[in-house]
């Protein structure tokens, strides 16, 4: 029988239809990061270039963990400040997701600096009726200038219409990957995405992005 109700639609996210369910701009991010690594350390922070990113760089930021349950941006490219509404520089990654997700968040968070490993959050925003954004953030755990692992380059990729901000999101699914073994061995790097000794009057590498349209 015809009850003259439409079938709901299935939203789907544009990257799902790749075989690994990766959005291209992590899966690029993730191939960068891979290549700096040498054995089963993560790389280092210093060895970073802008350029090694692409066209991910608007995606990317870098946190730093200040202390066990403490991580703030310190870089953010434009699309994060879309989303927030604001430079996001100095906030918590916390501010990102919504009140009830915030636990979980910095739980996987701290898993991945002690064990270390990278941690893939699926992510959906739709919260006060505001229309449905779906979107992937991956971290990726660095060691810093002491050779502690205490700091991280993310990405943050979204499907869907940014709206009002500032978006927060929900965690529908977050996945730790313990580091493999990696003997491959790198060529030297001779300049980072790191801050110098010295101050200077710049803005962070990270925020000079090329022009886009999302």
């Amino acid at each position: 029988m015809n009850s003259g109700l439409k079938p709901t639609p299935k939203v789907i996210a544009l990257w799902q239809g790749q075989a690994d369910g990766i959005n291209p701009i992590l899966a690029r991010t993730q191939r960068y990061w891979s290549s700096l690594r040498q054995d089963a350390k993560p790389p280092a922070r210093a060895d970073l270039r802008a350029d090694g990113l692409g066209d991910a760089l608007r995606h990317a930021f870098l946190i730093d963990r200040v202390r066990p349950g403490a991580l703030r941006f310190r870089l953010a490219g434009q699309h994060l400040s879309r989303l927030m509404g604001m430079d996001v520089r100095g906030m918590p990654l916390r501010a990102f997701f919504e009140i009830r997700d915030r636990k979980l968040l910095m739980e996987k968070a701290e898993q991945m600096f002690e064990d270390p490993a990278t941690l893939l959050l699926q992510l959906v925003s739709d919260a006060q009726g505001r229309a449905l954004l779906q979107g992937q953030m991956h971290l990726l755990p660095l060691r810093g200038a002491s050779g502690l692992v205490d700091c991280a380059l993310g990405v943050l990729a979204t499907d869907g219409p940014v709206g009002l901000p500032p978006r927060r999101f929900r965690i529908r699914h977050a996945a730790l990957s313990p580091l493999a073994l990696r003997t491959t061995t790198r060529p030297p790097v001779e300049t980072g995405m790191a801050e110098p000794a010295t101050r200077h009057t710049g803005r962070p590498s990270l925020m000079v992005i090329a022009g886009g349209r999302d």
